[in-house]
């Protein structure tokens, strides 16, 4: 079968073929313990597979659970190729070996990679230097740079490691950066960072990703350890850019990929980043909830908040972990648990002080976190509740308290972070449909579908369309009915989902 010129659909992360079992599982020609560990290392599915390799997902399914065996050697090569198999790999199949750029940098027999060496400071830079190459050539139609998604114990287990001690890394000589090269590498990093308010696809994106690439290949040359240093947390502020850019477009495995990468980073620039990292992971953990895996939010929280401990966070950053935590309660349909982090989270806002000393205090990266944005994700959170309970007088008193804190979120917040307001818009549109009044959701969502015609953000367009799903049993209402049909023809236009809708 001739290779793609594209991108591959589906590409497991380099560690995968050095684990004990993978190898074991090709020296018996068993595709059936191959797909399997393929779903348990990568959260692939059957679908995603059967993609990758060119099988029906029935036929997928059907050689996991044994009742069909792959013996055709074109078969093996149709797998290897789909799944970007390194050289070693496909030797153990008696296939040719890879084309040179997929091989490159995975080592068959080095079992260091399956214990961490990945969060070395040469293998960073190395995977940091592979994914930008491959994310600034890759076609439109290509999948994600990032491959795919990790979930569960895979994912958690990756994570922990951002809590190990970092190996100091030996003196490189003088290095061929100054430190006015330094600073003006540093001041680009802070202009690309502010494009993430507003811009997220296209050549900025592609800008972005450009500057990650060039600081990199630096990092690959000897430097002396302060220049080292800083370049590492360059690099990561510019992952955690890129990453927040793939996660508000849906792409979300590269988004994960990249807030992996700033950690790694971010861990060989040493502990006076700790707090940055706790940055990193609350974002990972926004993005398992928006992809409904509330177990795995909760897993990487408390990452988050041991770290936070460790670096003597502010209240602030706690206070936000908290929010993060209690989101995931709320997904899990655990009310006193959520309302327990609730608690938490305002007595830490009312210990840091006056709100303007401890805004300076916190780090930049909590997003203007203060009692407006805390109201706001509290009443969401009671939406959520609201949403999954079964008793209507236990729905109708969640749905009251979500309309309560979401109101007081739009009346204190700042009128210049107009994507948190959308947010707020919306998530009291979807409030009042719970509250059986259809015509005041309609009203507010068309306020916040005002504000998204000038913010282009993705993440608001995802919720708008929650909303406009969520309302289709309120079609016959006019002022619904005109609100969905507005944003059939303008702002939801292109979700396939959307279209076809009563």
């Amino acid at each position: 079968m001739a290779k793609s010129l594209v991108a591959p659909l589906f590409s497991p992360p380099s560690s995968f073929w050095s684990r004990a079992d993978v190898r074991r599982s090709l020296a018996e020609r068993d595709a059936g313990a191959l797909f399997g560990l393929l779903r348990r290392y990568t959260g692939a599915s059957q679908q995603a597979i059967g993609s990758a390799v060119d099988m029906a997902q029935p036929h997928v399914s059907a050689i996991m659970s044994g009742k069909r065996v792959v013996t055709a050697l074109e078969t093996w090569q149709r797998i290897a190729d789909g799944l970007v198999m390194p050289s070693q790999a496909r030797r153990t199949l008696g296939l040719a070996d890879a084309d040179e750029e997929y091989s490159a940098g995975v080592s068959w027999t080095d079992n260091s990679v399956e214990e961490g060496d990945s969060w070395s400071a040469s293998r960073t830079a190395q995977d940091i230097v592979e994914i930008t190459l491959k994310d600034l050539m890759k076609r439109r139609d290509a999948f994600a740079a990032g491959g795919a998604l990790i979930v569960g114990a895979t994912l958690t287990e990756t994570l922990e490691h951002w809590l190990m001690p970092r190996t100091a890394a030996p003196g490189r000589g003088r290095g061929t950066i100054g430190e006015s090269e330094l600073c003006r590498i540093e001041a680009a990093t802070v202009a690309l960072r502010h494009w993430d308010d507003r811009w997220r696809l296209g050549i900025r994106r592609k800008a972005v990703i450009g500057q990650l690439s060039e600081v990199s290949e630096l990092v690959e040359h000897p430097q002396s350890a302060s220049v080292q240093t800083r370049l590492f947390a360059v690099m990561a502020e510019l992952s955690k850019t890129v990453a927040s850019m793939s996660f508000d477009s849906g792409d979300h495995p590269t988004a994960q990929r990249y807030y992996t990468l700033s950690l790694r980073a971010l861990h060989q620039a040493g502990p006076g980043y700790r707090a940055y990292g706790v940055g990193v992971l609350a974002a990972m953990a926004r993005q398992m909830l928006d992809l409904h895996r509330p177990g795995d939010a909760l897993d990487i929280c408390r990452l988050a908040l041991d770290s936070a401990d460790a670096a003597g966070a502010p209240p602030r950053v706690r206070a936000m972990l908290r929010t993060r935590e209690g989101w995931s309660y709320a997904r899990m349909g655990r009310p006193e648990a959520y309302r327990r982090t609730v608690v938490q989270a305002e007595d830490l806002l009312a210990v840091g002080g006056p709100e303007e000393r401890d805004a300076q205090e916190a780090p930049g990266w909590t997003g203007g976190f203060d009692h407006a944005e805390l109201s706001g994700v509290v009443g969401a959170r009671y939406r959520d509740l609201a949403a999954s309970r079964d008793d209507r007088g236990a729905r109708h008193r969640h749905a009251e308290s979500s309309a309560a804190y979401i109101t007081q979120a739009l009346r204190s917040r700042d009128p210049a972070r107009k994507r948190g307001r959308a947010f707020d818009l919306v998530g009291l549109g979807r409030t009042y449909l719970l509250l059986d009044e259809p015509a005041e959701s309609a009203r507010v969502v068309s306020q916040a579908a005002a504000l998204e015609s000038s913010l282009d953000s993705g993440r608001v367009r995802r919720r708008l369309g929650d909303w406009y799903t969520e309302s289709a049993a309120h079609h016959r209402n006019p002022q619904v009915a005109e609100v969905r049909d507005e944003l059939s023809r303008t702002l939801l236009h292109h979700q396939p989902d959307v279209k076809g809708m009563t």
